[in-house]
């Protein structure tokens, strides 16, 4: 499994570098020349730049970050690749060949926390239709916890919007799963719930998948950008 590192550790949108009273890093390697370069791989975007017109991302070159048939379907793998890269677009593909995906406007930081927002959003290609433009999903019932954080899963929207890869451990004082052991969620595993905190599909139907409620996953990517990337 290739690793992937995140380029620092940074809280926030402020950028933060060490600081010194005495200058004690006169005549060392700037910061920058010392961190981990982050990896990206080789990918065409699997969907069109106007579907992040409407936010940070917009105009920005992006690229991606985790792949997970490459980098691997644990949370952990997913955490190592996607913390601290700012804002990122999430892709995935179901074994039936389904594509959807999500938008991310926080990033994630494995704080195990949620986030309010009315920014982040769902979208699903319809298998019916042939378009290039996806069927936009967006936060409903007010802005509260609209993404979840949890170190030990993977990308989580409102309490069951889309849940990939969810910890297997307790979180925030609950359980979501029966394994105590590793506890690290499993990124083939997929689940939504539409109505609650993001709309239901144009048909009506009320899980991102159609008809099904779960779903086992191909393939997950995370687009991000390098350059909001380079200053955590």
């Amino acid at each position: 499994m290739a690793s992937c590192i995140s380029s620092s550790v940074f809280h926030g949108w402020r950028r933060r570098s060490p600081q010194s009273l005495f200058n004690w890093n006169i005549g060392k390697k700037k910061d920058a020349e010392l961190r981990p370069q982050p990896k990206y791989h080789d990918l065409d975007l699997p969907f069109s730049v106007s579907l992040v017109d409407k936010t940070f991302l917009r105009g920005r070159e992006l690229k991606c970050c985790y792949k997970a048939s490459v980098d691997g379907f644990s949370a952990t793998s997913f955490h190592e690749c996607s913390d601290f890269k700012g804002p990122c677009v999430i892709i995935g593909y179901t074994n039936k060949s389904f594509k959807f995906g999500a938008f991310n406007p926080e990033g994630y930081r494995s704080t195990d926390d949620y986030y309010d927002t009315f920014d982040a959003f769902l979208f699903y290609w319809p298998e019916d239709e042939q378009t290039d433009d996806p069927i936009i999903l967006p936060k409903v019932g007010g802005s509260g916890a609209a993404l979840f954080d949890y170190a030990r899963g993977g990308p989580q929207f409102g309490a069951d919007g889309l849940i990939i890869g969810p910890p297997l451990a307790p979180v925030m004082g609950g359980f979501t799963g029966p394994d105590t052991n590793s506890g690290i969620g499993d990124l083939r595993q997929a689940k939504s719930r539409l109505g609650l905190s993001y709309a239901k599909r144009k048909d009506g139907k009320e899980s991102l998948f159609g008809d099904e409620f779960k779903a086992t996953l191909e393939e997950v990517q995370v687009f991000c950008s390098p350059q909001i990337a380079s200053l955590y």
